[in-house]
């Protein structure tokens, strides 16, 4: 069964700047996720 499990991530741009701050997800086999808000977010950090 796949899975997609992120725990507590953490992204920091040149140790200054946080883009994404404890992230909790868990996207089991078979369901879909949207990710969405506006510009500068995070949802590509996200999927990265």
């Amino acid at each position: 069964m796949a899975e997609v499990l992120l725990e507590n991530l953490t992204k920091v741009y040149d140790k200054k700047v946080t883009a994404v701050s404890r992230v909790d997800l868990k996207i089991k086999n078979g369901e879909f996720l949207v990710l969405v808000g506006p510009s500068g977010c995070g949802k590509t950090t996200i999927l990265r």
